[in-house]
């Protein structure tokens, strides 16, 4: 497999070669063009401007994973993005030039009523589908070729900036394997690679740190010979043996690394980056709630606001005014907030990840710099929200 962390390609640092990584891109001046639809938006005075939002399209999911990292819900319970909604956030992500969308859930193709009309009215607008993830629901012998057939009629492969990347989530996941290497094997034998990327995100057993991938490799090499190796990325680099940090072996996590050390080999997540990742990032949730990151396990201090009640502009006006979303910009990463944060913290306080020492950090950085501390992003029930995007009446006289 093609290990995550190939082929980064960061903005004023070297030249962008064309579909290599992940993430690849479509064209070498990829960044102008995005530079461009920025400045055209008015942003061009803004430090903090996403490439890419993670859009939850539903909250539905016909799984249930124990550590689910989006919080999905039963079919029963879940909601989908409306109509209305959608055509809100296209309009939104039109006005601040936003080049790229990736769509998660719950899982997408539950709601596939709402990813297909989703899919066409972002293409419309010339917004790339960078990514599209799903537990791979719709394998199935007579619903696998049909979908694609749909996803290729919606303009799911009619990127103009970055090669569409299909991720397929296998773990705790209780989708038959058969059905994910049967998507597999049609992407890698009607797709090039310049048409179609394809990752596998893979869940380690945290007992035995046995990964499902190597029973996935196992079922499609039974059913349709060897593994195609060279197309399929790999996801989830604290377990895939693509380490961050030199010296750290998989048995010391989590919680053995000091919050210090993730700070020194912090990646700078906003500089524009593409191949192996599409950075800076946001995460959407279904009912409207922005944040200034899209992993899993983002702080509440970059919850931003609303985008249905708030508006994204004055969301992104409130990122670019965070002075912690400044300091770490400004200092090439978590390495910046070295002196802003109390040093006996950051050498004695020990975590399990990137992710897990900027959400510490952003808590520590409030309390040392005199900041409330942050508070959970409001969740605005679904009436309410409906009420705010219905049409108001005609008035007559």
């Amino acid at each position: 497999m093609i290990k995550e962390g190939q082929y980064t390609f960061i903005a004023e640092k070297g030249p962008v070669e064309p579909f290599l990584g992940k993430y690849a891109v479509k064209r070498a001046d990829v960044f102008d063009v995005i530079t461009r639809r920025f400045a055209a938006a008015g942003l061009d005075q803004m430090r903090y401007r996403p490439l890419r939002i993670e859009l939850e399209i539903t909250t539905k999911c016909n799984d249930s994973c124990p550590s689910c990292g989006m919080g999905a819900l039963p079919l029963a319970a879940g909601i989908t993005l409306t109509p209305d909604q959608r055509a809100r956030l296209v309009d939104g992500f039109d006005s601040i030039g936003l080049p790229s969308a990736v769509v998660t859930g719950g899982e997408p193709f539950v709601a596939v009523h709402a990813l297909m009309p989703l899919i066409k009215a972002l293409n419309g607008r010339g917004i790339d589908i960078s990514k599209l993830t799903t537990n791979g629901v719709w394998g199935a012998p007579r619903s696998c070729e049909r979908t694609f057939e749909r996803l290729e009629k919606a303009g799911f492969l009619d990127n103009r900036l970055f090669v569409p990347l299909l991720m397929l989530s296998v773990g705790e996941q209780t989708m038959p394997l058969e059905w994910v290497a049967r998507i597999l094997h049609h992407t890698v034998t009607h797709y090039s690679h310049q048409d179609l990327n394809v990752a596998v995100s893979s869940l380690a057993d945290p007992a035995d740190r046995t990964h499902k991938i190597y029973e996935l490799i196992e079922v499609y090499e039974q059913a349709y010979g060897t593994f195609p190796h060279d197309r399929v990325h790999s996801t989830m680099r604290v377990y895939l043996d693509n380490d961050r940090l030199p010296e750290q072996r998989k048995a010391d996590r989590p919680g053995h690394t000091t919050v210090k050390r993730w700070m020194d080999a912090c990646f700078d997540c906003f500089a524009p980056t593409v191949g192996t990742y599409i950075l800076p990032s946001a995460l959407l949730k279904q009912d409207g709630r922005w944040y200034a990151c899209a992993s899993f396990d983002v702080p509440e201090s970059l919850g931003f606001g609303n985008v249905f009640t708030d508006g994204l502009r004055t969301i992104l006006e409130r990122a670019n005014d965070s002075s912690y979303l400044q300091t770490i910009a400004q200092g090439g990463g978590l390495r910046g907030l070295h002196g802003t944060v109390p040093a006996e913290f950051t050498t004695s306080t020990t975590c399990g990840g990137f992710c897990a020492s900027c959400s510490l950090l952003s808590d520590k950085y409030r309390e040392a710099n005199g900041l409330p501390p942050a508070v959970p992003l409001p969740v605005v029930p679904a009436d309410a929200l409906m009420a705010r995007l219905r049409p108001a009446a005609p008035t007559t006289h």
